[in-house]
């Protein structure tokens, strides 16, 4: 089926080629009974090594009531485990358990898969080519976003350069 979006938009073509993205991994995610944005939280805790609830929701740029429902969810599915922070009982920690670390290979394998199909017909030169203009069209972004804005933290700013 051919992209129906107006090609003169680039815009509604990001936002419709990321709604693709998110019904496919939706879908592949299902298997694990998570969902694209609980894969993630996986993701910044693997990273991270533990954060509270306040800081992960900081790190992805949210509220933590707004979290609430998905860490619950997480900790009953035995994905993740709350822990008392060492240096102050008051914090708790999360966590990744065994079974997350298993799961947290398979959301790899789906994001090579995810890689594999979005670069599919496209030359390696192309590839490159296609970064790079991502990259400037990051960079002309990121000159209307104001990163002091308290809804903005430092890590979504910087996040390109970890990739």
């Amino acid at each position: 089926m051919k992209c129906r979006c107006h090609e003169d938009s680039l815009g509604l073509m990001f936002s419709q080629i990321g709604h693709l993205c998110v019904i496919r991994a939706s879908k592949v995610f299902g298997a694990y009974d998570l969902k694209p944005g609980q894969a993630q939280i996986l993701f910044v805790l693997d990273q991270s090594g533990g954060l509270s609830q306040r800081e992960l929701a900081e790190y992805l740029n949210l509220t933590p009531p707004s979290i609430t429902a998905a860490i619950q969810k997480m900790e009953r599915l035995g994905y993740i485990q709350r822990k008392p922070d060492e240096k102050d009982q008051r914090i708790m920690r999360l966590s990744l358990t065994e079974k997350s670390r298993e799961c947290l290979e398979y959301i790899r394998d789906v994001q090579r898969e995810m890689d594999r199909i979005l670069q599919k017909g496209l030359s390696e030169e192309e590839v490159k080519i296609l970064k790079k203009l991502l990259s400037s069209i990051w960079d002309n972004l990121m000159e209307f976003v104001d990163c002091s804005d308290e809804k903005i933290t430092e890590r979504n700013c910087v996040i390109w350069e970890n990739c």
